[in-house]
């Protein structure tokens, strides 16, 4: 019979944890998180079942998960302790010349089956699993795939927010109409930084092959602290510098903008303009832009000033929303959307 346990932690809230299924297809179980709570999904001869139950468990603090297939029933237990009991007539996966035979999925699900879910889920999860132990084989199998993978290997502490590896980015579609007027937008940024590397494109917006806004970090002549510069294009519209930002303190970065002002603040400095080069990312406003994080795609040489992916940790929010990665139209798959190594003071 179908077993599984692990130990399990994340901040995410979302996700699918594991997903086996039959060879022939006509039969799955899927283990997901929704709102942090575990849920429980599956298909045999008989029909098909959803449920959910217990605490939540994404405070990115380690939970030891089992599934056990009984004999009438699939058994959840968190710490050892029973959460959930699904009555299920028949075994779950038949058996095959007394093998039972199953392909698995961790931390997502194959193409084809996004579907046919009883209920629809936001498979990409952001967490860590260790201990494991599938269909009472230890972790035969795992291992081998995940020692290869450095992506896949788990940060030994984390904390909350999303961290940038300085190889890729993130991109969404976001409407900056402002709502409160016909024809004018609004574009108004906080990002929550702790940087790694002194240079990077934290926030862009990417037009054909033009880039009429980037929020980037630039090295300063200074050795104690970096600039933080506003482009439109390849002109820099605002600037200010900032103490050393490679260091264990999160800093606050505001960015405001219309087609008449733009405003950057970075702690408690501000710096406004009012540039002729806001004419440019107003036709482009007008048009259609995608929001990039992180990072750009290729443009063209002289675009823009700087090309450089943003590495370590940064929570950004637009327009009064959190954006939350696992929402993405694309994402590098290095980006860890819910989970920063945590630094010691």
């Amino acid at each position: 019979r179908f077993t599984a346990e692990f130990d399990f932690r994340t901040y995410d809230a979302e996700g699918v944890i594991l997903y086996a299924e039959s060879l022939d297809n006509t039969a799955w179980i899927l283990l997901a998180l929704r709102e942090g709570k575990i849920e429980i999904q599956f298909k045999n001869e008989f029909g098909t079942k959803v449920t959910s139950g217990g605490k939540a468990i994404n405070d990115g603090l380690w939970h030891i998960i089992s599934v056990e297939e009984l004999e009438h029933s699939i058994s959840v237990k968190i710490a050892k302790e029973a959460v959930m009991s699904i009555n299920s007539p028949g075994t779950l996966f038949k058996q095959s010349q007394g093998f039972l035979e199953t392909k698995v999925y961790i931390a997502g699900l194959p193409r084809k089956v996004g579907n046919s879910l009883v209920k629809q889920i936001n498979p990409r999860l952001d967490g860590c699993i260790r201990a494991w132990n599938l269909m009472n084989q230890g972790h035969s199998g795992v291992k081998e795939v995940i020692q290869e993978k450095q992506s896949k290997h788990c940060l030994v502490s984390v904390e909350r927010g999303s961290f940038y590896p300085g190889t890729g980015m993130a991109a969404f579609h976001i409407n900056y109409n402002n709502l409160d007027s016909d024809e004018d937008w609004l574009i108004n940024v906080t990002l929550t930084i702790r940087p790694s590397t002194d240079t990077g494109v934290m926030f862009a917006l990417v037009s054909n092959e033009t880039v009429p806004l980037a929020l980037s970090i630039v090295d300063s002549n200074s050795s104690d602290s970096q600039k933080i510069i506003v482009t439109i294009g390849n002109v820099t519209v605002a600037h200010l510098e900032s103490k050393k930002l490679c260091t264990p303190r999160k800093v606050l970065i505001g960015l405001l903008v219309t087609k008449e002002q733009l405003e950057l603040s970075v702690d408690s400095h501000t710096d406004r303009s009012s540039s002729e080069q806001l004419s440019v990312l107003h036709q482009a406003m007008m048009a259609n832009v995608v929001t990039y994080l992180g990072g750009l795609p290729d443009v063209p040489l002289g675009a823009t000033l700087v090309t450089v992916f943003y590495n370590g940790c940064m929570e950004v929010e637009v327009n009064n929303r959190q954006l939350d990665l696992d929402e993405a139209i694309s994402k590098h798959n290095d980006i860890r959307s819910h989970s920063c190594p945590l630094v010691m003071q």
